[in-house]
């Protein structure tokens, strides 16, 4: 099982390596895919991608740590804090999923955290996705009533034929 979760990752890694991003801001990422990766060096690391939520919803993805070689990571955890710093959930085994729910709009930081102990490091990739259900703007109810008048104007009309 853990070895498909490495392939998945590696897969990732190598189909988008061009679209990962390390860490630091990512802007507002509701229902926007985001794959990330880092090559990080030996010792304990701590690596923060900050984004903000347009509307609630929830957070989920994994992040898997890619063993080989020269690069190995130990401990590798996810974190995630609201703009208080105060910690909405934590994920010692972030390769088999994670997912973060009941999530109001705001900013968050997401904190990849490990001990790398290869000889020239540790390197982890994967994803996560921002789900949210947005609000409806006031067209959209001015819309439906409008909608709702006519069918009550045709039914009213309809009675009295």
């Amino acid at each position: 099982m853990k070895l498909k979760h490495i392939a998945a990752a590696a897969a990732l890694v190598a189909s988008g390596s061009a679209f990962a991003v390390g860490p630091g801001p990512l802007g507002t990422i509701d229902n926007t895919p985001i794959a990330i990766s880092n090559i990080v060096p030996s010792g304990i690391f701590q690596d923060v991608f900050s984004f903000t939520l347009a509307d609630p919803g929830s957070l989920s993805g994994n992040v898997v740590a890619i063993n080989f070689g020269l690069y190995n990571i130990l401990g590798l955890t996810v974190t995630l804090q609201d703009s208080s710093f105060a910690v909405i959930g934590s994920d010692s085994t972030p390769a088999t999923g994670f997912t973060f729910s009941g999530l109001s709009a705001g900013t968050y930081a997401l904190n990849v955290l490990g001990f790398a102990t290869g000889e020239t490091g540790g390197f982890y990739a994967g994803g996560f996705v921002a789900e949210t259900a947005p609000v409806p703007e006031p067209e959209t109810y001015a819309l439906m009533l409008a909608g709702l008048g006519v069918v009550g104007f045709m039914a009213a009309r309809r009675k009295q034929s």
